[in-house]
């Protein structure tokens, strides 16, 4: 209740110096017209007439355009276009009442000089309020780093602003800019000093202690070269986050961080069809399975801003469950959100759901996941991704679901572990459904979340925090590695261009070695492979491969309207054999030995080769070490 009186209390007091002001203004527009102290009584006191009317009136529009609404330390130019088309209204409003009271007719030239001098006295003294909380009243006069912002743009704009008001963090000595327009002028206060191929000259010329890009929407091919530099002369280098994560607009000192592999790897934003999306997303009850995972969770973030008339989020881990749900609610209160802890694999729990909410999107991210680890329990994997996956299909065609998108995996391509044969199977099942519902199956196939939880990357954060040793598999072994941010656009994109039974796939770009991976996440955290942080292979691990596919040699994609991604379409299966097929493993699991599931799991899925060679189970040789050390070095 304080604050707020404290607020209104600001806002009154702004009122009655905009009153006196618009009025001095008039005063002296007046004053310049006739160029004499005495103006002539025929055309003060028609004013003062209606001074009263004239001052109430600019106030209101003055609070209809929110003026007193405005944060006027953090002024930029959208702040001074309102304010100047607020002044102009209140031009008009002059020009009206005299007009209407007939009191006066004054020449155009005063309503002129009025509204310059109401911009010059009713936005001055806030852009003056504006550079006092901007000057430096820090009692040391020099900072502790100097910096360098990489990037001119509106995000380097505002870490200059920042910088300004934090001078405890460091003293900002210019910019660096690849648009040659701008070398040389000066942009907040700084000057831009020369282009980023030019930044190891000007780092060591300018003697700058750290590097801050901001370059929120660069590529990871941008960003790559830059650190490295930077890295190799010893100068720390940070980032600001995206602008539409800033808090109002703004970046905040606590916002800059140290730059992390996404960062690295990120490609250009996809561009999305806002449009396509929200015509099957919003005003439907959306249902997404898995909610509490990496996928789940991103892909309620991003469906949320559409305007789900309800959003679904079913787990089967209550702290996850809550967990997104308590986020959800404090990104977007406006949205109905429904946390639902529920097994997958129990049909009565599953109707009850759908026969109380009857969701119209079905986002099934739900899975187990974790190769290595699910080769030993193969019946928990086939029940938990085929069964489950069968039974909420079924369900969704009975319920006449409007669209239902399978999150499968590029491991499902030439599989050799559990996880990607179920997952082949789960793409079988989908395609079976799409050819027999009014229901919209599509299944949506890709590579790597970058930073998913475990994944390899947090695994390789923890080993070096702990001092290492970081372990590597295979110097050899690569993956397709993509945001969850971007693989969860994509996917809700892919599902509004199915018409149903394609396989969508996704543009991961190019495979990224992991001992590649395991280099740069050393180098980021300021220490040298093989030096303050050891790597170790350790060999192929069951179910791995060297590398993934997206397809296999025969597959062929065809290119869709968005240009990351791709559709598959397979020949037509025999559904009444496939479902045969699933049928009887599911039902032979029960008392079947993992080797007699990895057999069974053949009949249905022949591509499937669950025998690692023998060879690659196993530490790396000593040649193969010699070969690693060379390339690192």
């Amino acid at each position: 209740m304080g604050k707020r009186l404290y607020v209104y209390l600001k806002m009154f007091a702004s009122m009655l110096v905009d009153a006196v002001l618009i009025n001095v203004s008039v005063y002296l527009a007046l004053y310049l017209r006739f160029d004499t102290p005495r103006i002539p009584a025929s055309y003060l006191f028609p004013y003062l007439h209606v001074a009263g009317w004239f001052t109430v009136i600019s106030v209101v529009i003055f609070w209809v355009t929110r003026i007193y609404h405005r944060m006027w330390r953090y002024a930029s130019a959208r702040d001074a276009q309102v304010l100047l088309f607020s002044v102009f209204g209140s031009t008009i409003v002059l020009g009206g009442l005299l007009f209407i009271t007939h009191t006066a007719h004054y020449s155009r030239a005063v309503y002129l000089l009025y509204a310059l001098f109401a911009v010059a006295l009713v936005g001055g003294w806030r852009f003056i309020l504006r550079s006092f909380y901007d000057f430096n009243w820090s009692s040391h006069a020099r900072a502790r780093e100097r910096l360098l912002i990489v990037g001119a743009g509106k995000a380097g704009q505002l870490v200059a602003q920042e910088l300004a008001r934090h001078p405890e963090v460091g003293v900002a000595i210019g910019f660096l800019d690849d648009d040659m327009q701008k070398v040389g002028m000066r942009i907040a206060s700084l000057k831009v000093l020369g282009t980023t191929p030019e930044i190891r000259t000007i780092i060591r010329d300018h003697h700058i202690d750290q590097v801050l890009l901001a370059m929120p929407s660069a590529s990871g091919r941008v960003i790559r070269p830059l650190v490295e530099q930077c890295r190799d002369i010893g100068v720390k280098v940070r980032t600001v986050p995206a602008l539409n994560q800033m808090i109002g607009g703004q970046v905040s000192v606590h916002q800059i961080r140290d730059v992390q592999i996404e960062d690295l790897l990120q490609r250009e934003p996809a561009v999305i069809d806002l449009g396509e999306i929200a015509s099957y997303v919003t005003g439907r009850v959306v249902l997404v399975t898995g909610a509490g995972g990496t996928i789940g969770s991103e892909l309620a973030r991003q469906v949320a801003p559409f305007a789900p008339k309800t959003l679904l989020l079913l787990g089967l881990d209550e702290t996850s469950i809550f967990e997104i749900d308590h986020d959800m609610r404090q990104r977007f209160p406006d949205v109905p959100v429904v946390p639902l802890v529920a097994d997958l694999r129990d049909p009565a729990r599953m109707g009850r759901i759908f026969d109380q909410y009857h969701p119209q999107v079905v986002f099934h991210a739900a899975a187990h996941k974790h190769v290595p680890l699910m080769e030993s329990q193969p019946d928990e994997v086939v029940y938990n991704n085929v069964a489950a996956l069968w039974q909420l299909a079924d369900l969704c065609h009975r319920s006449e679901v409007e669209t239902f998108v399978f999150i499968s995996t590029d491991k499902a391509v030439n599989p050799t572990s559990i996880y990607g044969a179920t997952k082949r199977m789960g793409e079988l099942l989908v395609r079976v459904y799409a050819s027999r519902s009014r229901t919209r199956f599509v299944t949506v196939r890709f590579g790597n979340v970058l930073g998913s939880r475990g994944s390899v990357i947090p695994i390789f954060q923890q080993q070096i925090a702990q001092g290492g040793p970081v372990t590597v598999t295979h110097p050899d072994m690569v993956r397709y590695f993509m945001t969850v941010t971007e693989a969860c656009q994509l996917v809700i994109q892919a599902g509004a261009m199915g018409q149903g039974g394609e396989t969508f796939v996704l543009d991961m770009g190019e495979p990224i070695r992991i001992l590649d991976l395991a280099n740069n996440l050393i180098r980021l955290s300021g220490l040298k492979p093989g030096v303050d942080i050891d790597i170790v292979f350790t060999g192929m691990r069951p179910g791995e491969k060297l590398y993934e596919e997206l397809l296999t040699s025969e597959d062929r994609a065809l290119a869709t309207r968005h240009e990351r991604i791709f559709v598959h379409n397979e020949p037509i299966v025999d559904s009444r054999e496939t479902l045969a097929n699933i049928e009887a493993l599911i039902r032979q699991v029960v008392s079947a030995a993992p080797a007699e599931i990895k057999q069974l799991l053949q009949q249905v899925v022949p591509e499937y080769q669950p025998e690692t060679p023998v060879a690659m189970l196993r530490p790396i040789t000593k040649i193969e070490e010699e070969r690693h050390r060379a390339i690192r070095n």
